[in-house]
């Protein structure tokens, strides 16, 4: 077995294991009786279903990329204007940067310690969500391409 069938093999046992979250996840939310708790259940559960989504993405380029190439190399057919992507994705850092600032004034604004929770639990997305799309921007929108 090939490194890039046994890499499908490991993808396709993690992709049920995360719809497995899934579905004990919905039974804990609806037995759970605090709202934190339920919230944080929640967000456990969406983060589960959004791996899976992503997996499967994962499973579909592996299965039509070229073994020689990275999925920041391999290209999907269809025609898209490098700068007007770009200054989207930039459009969509500054969004991120500005709810970032919200998120963290509505922290100060709490002294509610589950909401907090739930409050720095976003911040932390918005984060990931910053440096991920520098990271496409970085990789993806090159001027020399």
């Amino acid at each position: 077995m090939s490194n890039r069938e046994n890499l499908m093999k490991l993808v396709k046992t993690h992709i049920k294991i995360e719809e497995e979250q899934v579905k004990q996840l919905t039974e804990l939310e609806r037995t759970t009786g605090y709202a934190a708790a339920k919230l944080l259940l929640l967000e456990m559960k969406l983060d589960s279903q959004k791996h899976a989504g992503i997996l499967t993405s994962i499973l579909d380029m592996l299965k039509g990329a070229p073994a020689n190439q990275s999925l920041w190399e391999y290209r999907l057919e269809s025609y898209v204007d490098p700068m007007v992507a770009r200054r989207s994705v930039e459009n969509h850092i500054k969004m991120e940067s500005d709810v970032l600032a919200h998120v963290q004034e509505e922290i100060k604004q709490t002294k509610d310690e589950g909401l907090k929770l739930l409050l720095q639990h976003i911040a932390e997305d918005e984060k990931k969500h910053h440096k991920i799309l520098e990271t496409i921007v970085r990789n993806t929108y090159r001027i020399s391409k």
